[in-house]
């Protein structure tokens, strides 16, 4: 995924912004409450207890600051839709661009939200005793300064930024979980489909069957073990030695990847890459990954992956669907070749 389809889920329901807001309200009073709290307690004191504290600190700042956090979503989003800002690029240029474009509304957001946020802290605070020359003087002409601006920037950064965010990384999660199961459901419908080509070939091929490798024998530290080729799940090579992955566990067996690959049957078993030879059978699904990768996903018990490159993919999409071309390395040249 190059793209995130910006769907502003976040910044269309100012409830998570007023959310937002009060939960930093909260949490800066909790703080100041731990890291002061002698100071708190003849604060609270001073005001008549509890309930005349918390009237106030809901009058004075959080009511007033929840318009302040609307206002600011509510400026934000409009801004998308007045630049026609749909979707951001995945790549950090894209996205520090893409923050930066918000900034010239963010600045200039004071001049709006303040003479409102005022307003309302002004009817909270002064009720019922309202008068014009406190209003204009306290809490409209006097708050219009730079000292104020410059006070309000950090946290004005901080809630115009934060739902931005968080609704970049929601779209973004989203949006790949949609491509994961579009890319896994997919695959699960194309194991699906070459398994019922394969099911039809058998039933209606006439010819007889050349004779491939049935049966293996392999050892690992408790002992010995025949085993039929169709219990394995897939063939490897470490440090020069291969082995076979069943169900009971690991075996080494003494038959190298190009041997095996010679005599067992192709339309069972695939060399996905120089290193694997995965039996259809335990084929789960195969998904994107990244930088024109893909996992492809087995059915063991721990749902063993393997990354494959995209050129090796497209023979094993084939493969799967029941082509009987021949097995060509990324080159397309011919068969792999690795020496024992």
């Amino acid at each position: 995924m190059k793209v995130v389809q910006l769907t502003r889920t976040f910044l269309k329901k100012p409830l998570y912004s007023v959310a937002l807001i009060v939960g930093v309200a909260l949490l800066v009073e909790g703080l100041s409450w731990t890291s002061a709290f002698d100071t708190k307690i003849k604060i609270l004191n001073s005001y008549g207890g509890a309930w005349p504290y918390v009237s106030l600190l809901l009058r004075g700042l959080i009511l007033p600051e929840v318009c302040t956090a609307c206002i600011l979503v509510f400026l934000v989003n409009q801004h998308h839709i007045r630049f026609g800002i749909h979707s951001v690029e995945l790549t950090p240029r894209a996205i520090g661009l893409y923050q930066l474009s918000l900034l010239p509304t963010v600045l200039l957001s004071f001049f709006i939200f303040n003479p409102i946020t005022e307003t309302v802290r002004f009817l909270l605070e002064q009720y019922p005793a309202y008068t014009f020359s406190v209003y204009w003087k306290s809490y409209v002409s006097g708050t219009f300064s730079w000292d104020i601006y410059f006070r309000y920037l950090i946290p004005v950064l901080l809630i115009s930024y934060l739902p931005v965010n968080i609704s970049l990384l929601s779209d973004y999660s989203q949006q790949r979980q949609q491509a994961q199961e579009a890319a896994e459901a997919k695959a699960a419908q194309a194991v699906q489909e070459a398994q019922a080509v394969i099911a039809a070939r058998a039933s209606s091929s006439s010819v007889p069957a050349p004779t491939y490798l049935a049966s293996l024998k392999g050892k690992n530290s408790h002992g010995e073990l025949d085993f039929p080729v169709e219990d394995v799940f897939y063939f490897t090579i470490e440090e020069r030695y291969y082995y076979a992955e069943l169900a009971k566990g690991r075996y080494l067996v003494a038959k190298t990847l190009n041997d095996l690959e010679a005599e067992l049957d192709p339309s069972r078993f695939f060399r996905i890459k120089r290193d694997y030879i995965v039996n259809r059978t335990a084929v789960l699904n195969y998904a994107y990954w990244e930088n024109g990768k893909y996992i492809v996903r087995l059915n063991t018990p721990d749902r063993y992956e393997i990354v494959v490159p995209r050129a090796r993919m497209q023979i094993f999409r084939e493969w799967l669907q029941g082509s009987q071309q021949p097995l060509l390395d990324e080159a397309g040249t011919g068969p792999f070749m690795l020496t024992a």
